[in-house]
């Protein structure tokens, strides 16, 4: 019996976990979740997928069985693409996010604090629009799924942070710009007559999303701080999952990280860290495989 039949013989129900990273987040992840899946490894098959930020464009993907068709998209030309962030400097969004991670403020108000910057010249007529079709052309489905999928974001205006799934009245594709909101790049997006930002405001990967199954694979595009301000970091989540599930945690390595460049968000690194997250995928298949049944 292979441990994939034993473990649903058993019952052992399995959670996916997608991290945020910007475009070239999106594209590592696509590259690594094809090579797994190449190798073997049946993703498609968890009992839920949480993403987060560009974590939600690949578990959507990943719900609509398009991982490779994504993975190929990666290599179309970017030379009449448009920026999706502009010419916008980052390094207020820096300052602001940075000053949430040592906040002391509680998680909440430090939460309000950035979504008072992410709502700085913010029209709701408006604003949006944009952002709603660019994530749009990522996505192969308009309609949810009816796999357990959990898109994050945090409500702009009062900090809580919120899980969108098929049950909650989202907007599929809001609820995932929602996600993609980087504060001070891209405006929130109205969700129900509220702006929402990035679910990355509250973790870059809210693994405790999906605490409730007992095997947890997390896909993480970088370390997270060992505590935060603005919410749980994966350090302490993985600890305290631990207790109670298996746990594994995937996170790019060197030469996938050297791909995501100083920007993550912009184009140029979308067909390297692609390549570059199918070939980790190569290194890590036996150890996910063994892990993922």
């Amino acid at each position: 019996m292979s441990r994939a039949q034993a473990s649903e013989q058993q019952g052992t129900t399995r959670g996916l976990v997608l991290g945020g990273g910007g475009v070239a987040g999106i594209a590592w992840e696509t590259g690594l979740l094809s090579g797994l899946i190449a190798a073997g490894v049946d993703l498609g098959a968890a009992d839920a997928v949480v993403g987060t930020s560009a974590g939600s464009v690949v578990a959507i993907n990943l719900r609509a069985s398009a991982i490779d068709a994504a993975y190929d998209e990666h290599f179309v030309d970017v030379a009449g693409m448009v920026e999706p962030m502009g010419s916008r400097d980052l390094s207020r969004t820096i300052e602001v996010i940075g000053e949430g991670v040592v906040s002391t403020a509680g998680e909440i108000p430090t939460r309000q604090r950035i979504g008072e910057f992410a709502l700085e010249e913010y029209d709701p007529e408006v604003d949006d629009a944009a952002s709603v079709e660019r994530i749009g052309q990522l996505l192969p489905i308009r309609d949810w799924p009816e796999k357990d999928l959990r898109i994050t974001a945090v409500d702009a205006g009062t900090g809580r942070f919120t899980v969108f799934d098929k049950d909650s009245g989202a907007d599929l594709v809001r609820a995932s710009a929602a996600s993609c909101a980087v504060p001070g790049v891209f405006p929130p997006v109205t969700i129900d007559g509220r702006p929402y930002m990035d679910g990355g405001m509250r973790s870059g990967t809210n693994a405790d999303v999906v605490a409730e199954h007992e095997r947890i694979l997390v896909i993480a595009c970088g370390p997270e701080a060992p505590a935060s301000g603005m919410g749980p970091t994966l350090s302490t989540v993985v600890q305290q999952l631990r207790g109670r599930a298996e746990v594994l945690v995937i996170q790019a390595d060197a030469e996938s990280t050297a791909a995501f460049g100083e920007n993550s968000l912009l184009l140029s690194t979308r067909k390297v860290s692609a390549e570059a997250g199918r070939r980790q995928a190569e290194r890590v298949a036996d150890e996910v495989r063994a892990f993922w049944g």
